[in-house]
């Protein structure tokens, strides 16, 4: 990847959170339109989006955000009232900004759909905002500014060729050894300020290793002001005589993004010879010529680098004054992680080594704890770069909350709690959707139809959806509740019985009962809307938290709303799981699963011919799988009663899994398994013990079907 392409995916990551955060903030506008630092600070994050756009040529983007600028500038300079059709505009801008810069990423060809609208009514805001100066007024003011170039024999070019080879000799009497002199011209392009570049910014670049540094801009084809046109550059040509210690490279690199033929660099040793001749020329212009105006010269003073690098004091920039933050790749921290766990699986192995045990020596024993504690510090540590908080998700989900209500019609308050709550980074992006889906749900399905409806129950006319997020025994609760109508658990059975999910005889526990809304394609309303149906794409939804190792909780009240809860570990390469042995192996059962552990009395486990083994608890039959038979151990046969049976939860409900001892519970880092054990669907990883042995983790999941194919299919 060359330099440029570099600097461009930099621009793209950051563009991308500049559009996130004008997304969180016009909302916030919206809702308090008197804000108007906040109003700056949306100003500038699209001032700085137009720049970077043109720099990088996404013209079409920079064309929409040029104006969109204009806009924003006006009413955070005057303060005037913004009406709601306005704010409507300015939100409706930020959604056009999104679909453009993927547009503009994807090199589709087409706009998106209303950009040309949009565009026409800022434009159209903007120029009701601006009284332009009437034509006569522009016609004195033409009249009242003659070409004075034209007044005299040399043209502008001819005069400031002139002055450029004078200052050539005077700048060489200023060489010395270590410095070169350059003639830098600069011819940019009419759309450079639209690309995010002027005259001015490049002279700031090369003036700061510059010993001496003089400009000289031909003005001769400035238009006149009826057609002067601010956003468009009329300078024909910039030409800059720089003495510097830098290398020919080193000063191009400062114009590496300009075409190839907007900037030209030429080290004056091999112009000695013109000069002087050009100098010769111009000493007998000047005994035929009127002497003309001096060009427009810009001559800057450089003070010695030497001499201010050794002054210090205020003007010497503070290490602590350098960036706080710095960007890192995912892929390096998801490195540094793996090794970091490898440093803990090495201190374990110390730690429970038993030669090293045996040894009686108080300073190894005390070498072995301060490493132990390190360790851990150090893996506390890289596990919170991993994490960050969820406020920036729960900001998007706003905007959802916002559109949503606005399509249903429905009145309604966003309550947020939760905010600081930290989650793995590699756990943000997947969560997105599901959180959509579930709040779109809840508004369009959750809540009642209208507020005549929400009145005659007795409750307030606006709806309320709280967003929460929470942690709660090792792990990461985000929940989304509605006060709206609840679920009918009535209708959802009998649904259910209709489909043959159930057979309607079974004694269903209420969170069975409402986790049978997100079987795939099972929906309760009567009507299915565009934007969600109470069990439409729950199965999607269910599937997604699956993939992260996480749960779906659900809790509803008829009459009195409905709680989705995602229940999620803290991190996706750490798991808190419970250690069991079962024919001499360890295996791991992911916490997050584990109902509770006991050893059964006999008289509550019964045996049926075909139907398999099971346990009675709180008036459910729970059916109990054998580790040894799964996984086909070679082990002594032993009654469930003489071992002990762990109940989890699965999603085609609660099974207990014989094993033979519970070894305790631990922090374990995943490992993936290869590819002759990935097929195991009922294993869903691997972990390395403090021993150096390797236990496998349960997918509690998959161990269901094994108790329906022993059944014989029944």
């Amino acid at each position: 990847m060359t330099k440029q392409e570099q600097v461009k995916a930099i621009f793209i990551e950051e563009a991308g959170e500049i559009i996130e955060k004008l997304d969180v903030d016009i909302l916030r506008f919206e809702e308090n339109p008197e804000d108007f630092d906040l109003l700056n600070e949306i100003f500038r994050g699209v001032h700085t989006l137009k720049g970077n756009a043109n720099a990088f040529g996404f013209t079409r983007l920079g064309e929409f955000v040029h104006h969109f600028e204009d806009v924003l500038d006006y009413y955070r300079s005057t303060h005037d009232t913004i009406s709601q059709d306005q704010l409507g505009l300015f939100v409706d801008s930020v959604d056009i900004i999104t679909e453009v810069m993927t547009c503009e990423l994807d090199a589709l060809p087409d706009l998106p759909h209303g950009y040309e609208g949009c565009l026409e009514k800022i434009k159209a805001l903007i120029a009701s905002k601006k009284d332009a100066p009437s034509p006569a007024m522009i016609e004195t003011v033409a009249e009242a500014l003659p070409d004075l170039a034209s007044e005299f024999t040399f043209s502008c070019e001819e005069r400031m060729d002139r002055e450029i080879a004078k200052t050539i000799e005077l700048l060489q009497t200023q060489q010395t050894e270590g410095t070169t002199l350059y003639k830098v011209e600069l011819t940019l392009d009419k759309d450079c300020y639209k690309r995010g570049f002027d005259h001015l910014l490049f002279l700031t670049l090369l003036g700061e290793k510059a010993v001496s540094m003089e400009s000289f801009f031909d003005m001769e084809t400035i238009e006149p002001l009826e057609r002067f046109a601010c956003d468009e550059n009329g300078i024909k040509k910039v030409v800059t005589l720089l003495l510097t210690p830098q290398g020919i490279e080193e000063v191009r690199e400062n114009f590496e993004f300009l075409f190839d033929h907007e900037y030209a660099i030429t080290p004056i040793d091999v112009m000695v010879a013109d000069a002087a001749a050009a100098n010769d020329d111009a000493a007998v212009a000047d005994q035929t010529a009127e002497e003309p105006a001096a060009p427009v010269v810009e001559k800057r003073e450089i003070p010695d680098r030497r001499q201010s690098d050794r002054r210090g004091g205020s003007d010497t920039p503070s290490v602590t004054a350098s960036k706080s933050t710095i960007r890192i790749d995912t892929f390096k921290l998801d490195e540094l992680f793996d090794s970091v766990g490898e440093l803990v699986i090495a201190q374990n192995f110390i730690a429970q080594n038993d030669k090293i045990r045996v040894i009686e020596d108080e300073s190894i024993s005390r070498a072995i704890e301060t490493l132990s504690k390190i360790t851990k510090r150090i893996q506390d540590r890289v596990m919170s770069l991993r994490m960050v908080a969820i406020r920036d998700t729960f900001d998007k989900m706003k905007r959802v909350v916002r559109d949503t209500s606005k399509k249903t019609l429905k009145e309604l308050h966003l309550n947020v709690q939760g905010e600081e709550t930290e989650i793995d980074k590699t756990m943000i992006d997947s969560l997105s959707d599901p959180l959509i889906h579930i709040i779109r749900n809840a508004i369009d399905h959750g809540l009642e139809a209208n507020a005549d409806e929400r009145i005659a129950v007795g409750k307030n006319a606006e709806g309320n959806i709280t967003l929460r997020a929470y942690h709660k025994s090792g792990s990461i609760v985000i929940s989304v509740s509605d006060d709206g109508r609840g679920i009918n658990k009535e209708k959802v059975l009998q649904k259910a019985v209709q489909r043959g999910v159930v057979s309607g005889d079974e004694n269903l526990t209420d969170s069975q009962l409402f986790s049978l809304i997100m079987q795939p394609g099972f929906s309760t309303v009567d009507a299915i809307s565009d934007l969600s149906g109470r069990g439409v794409g729950l199965d999607v939804v269910k599937t997604s938290i699956e993939k992260l190792r996480g749960k779906i909780e659900i809790e509803s009240k008829e009459g009195e709303g409905t709680t989705f809860s995602m229940v999620l570990p803290l991190t996706l390469a750490i798991i808190d799981g419970m250690l069991v042995q079962a024919a001499g192996e360890i295996y791991i059962i992911p916490t997050l699963s584990v109902v509770e552990s006991f050893r059964p009395e006999r008289e509550i486990v019964h045996a049926l011919k075909e139907k398999g083994e099971f346990v009675s608890m709180r008036g459910q039959h729970i059916p109990v799988i054998r580790l040894s038979d799964v996984f086909n151990l070679p082990t002594k046969r032993i009654e469930p009663w003489e071992g002990i049976l762990v109940c989890v939860e699965t999603e085609a409900g609660r099974i207990a899994i014989m094993v033979d001892e519970l070894v305790g519970r631990q922090q374990v880092v995943i490992k993936p398994l290869g590819k002759a054990l990935a097929k195991l669907k009922e294993i869903s990883g691997g972990a390395i013990l403090g021993s150096g042995d390797i236990a496998l983790i349960l997918n509690v999941d998959e161990l269901r079907p094994l108790i329906e194919a022993s059944r014989g299919g029944n």
